[in-house]
C-alpha cells in the first residue's frame, strides 16, 4: 500500500459530550466513538503527520480512544511533528494529562516536538456552562489544567461559523455556508523523506476523519464528504 504524509490530520474520536452548545458543528451529541478498526485503518495509510488534532465531542469522555491512537502511532512508527487536543474543560481528568505525557515520552522522547491541548472558551460554551450551573467547576478545572506544561490556550472563536450542525439554527448573520476546500497534493519533503517511488505526499490543508471513518475537508462535518479519498 502506498502511504501518505498528511499536513494536518483531525480525528474526531467521539461524539459524546456533556454539553449541548447551540453553535456546535457536530450537531446533537451521540454515543458514537471511533472504533479500533477506524483508528487502525486511518493510521495504516499514513507514514508522517505534521499536526495531529484530536477533537470531539469531548475527548476526555473517550480517553481509551486517545490511548489507542498513541499505541498505533508507536506500533507503526509514524512520524508526528505535533499533537493538539481540544477539550471543553468542564471535566478534570488526570489520566488525560498522563496520556499527553505518555505521548510526549514514547513518541517524541528528547526531540523538540510539541504536545498541547486547549480549552473551549467562547460565548456559546459560557451560556451552556451557566445553564448547567457549572461555572465554578469550569473555572476551577481551567485553573488546574493551566498548571500543566501541555496547556496551550483558551480556544475562542475566530470569524463566522460554518452553517453546520446546531449552527444551522443560528441567525444567518453569524454563519457562512459551507464551501468545500480544495485539497492540495504535493510530494513530501518537510520530513526529509521525499519518496516519489513509494508515493509519499502531503495532503492539505486538513483531512478530518469522523467517528465512522468518513473523510471530510477542514472544518466540515461528515454531512459533506470530501472526494479526497
Amino acid at each position: 500500500m502506498k502511504k501518505i504524509c498528511v499536513q494536518n490530520l483531525c480525528m474526531i474520536v467521539t461524539e459524546q459530550c456533556n454539553l449541548k452548545c447551540e453553535h456546535c458543528l457536530r450537531g446533537q451529541c451521540s454515543n458514537r466513538v471511533m472504533s479500533d478498526e477506524v483508528i487502525e485503518a486511518t493510521l495504516d495509510q499514513v507514514v508522517a503527520i505534521c499536526n495531529l488534532n484530536i477533537c470531539g465531542g469531548d475527548p476526555t469522555l473517550a480517553l481509551d480512544r486517545l490511548e489507542k491512537i498513541i499505541d498505533v502511532i508507536i506500533e507503526k512508527q509514524i512520524l508526528v511533528d505535533a499533537i493538539s487536543v481540544v477539550i471543553n474543560g468542564t471535566r478534570y481528568d488526570g489520566k488525560f494529562l498522563d496520556l499527553l505525557k505518555y505521548f510526549d515520552d514514547e513518541v517524541f522522547g528528547r526531540q523538540r516536538k510539541k504536545v498541547i491541548f486547549s480549552i473551549s472558551w467562547d460565548e456559546y460554551h459560557h451560556r451552556e456552562v451557566d445553564r448547567l450551573n457549572m461555572r465554578k467547576q469550569y473555572i476551577e478545572n481551567i485553573k488546574r489544567y493551566a498548571e500543566s506544561k501541555y496547556f496551550y490556550e483558551l480556544n475562542g472563536l475566530h470569524g463566522k461559523l460554518y452553517r453546520e450542525g446546531n449552527a444551522e439554527l443560528l441567525d444567518e448573520s453569524l454563519t457562512v455556508p459551507y464551501v468545500p476546500m480544495r485539497n492540495i497534493f504535493t510530494y513530501a519533503g518537510k520530513w526529509g523523506r521525499e519518496d516519489r517511488e513509494n508515493g509519499l505526499c502531503n495532503i492539505g490543508p486538513m483531512v478530518s476523519i469522523s467517528t465512522q471513518g468518513i473523510i471530510t475537508d477542514c472544518n466540515a462535518s461528515y454531512e459533506h464528504p470530501s472526494r479526497c479519498s
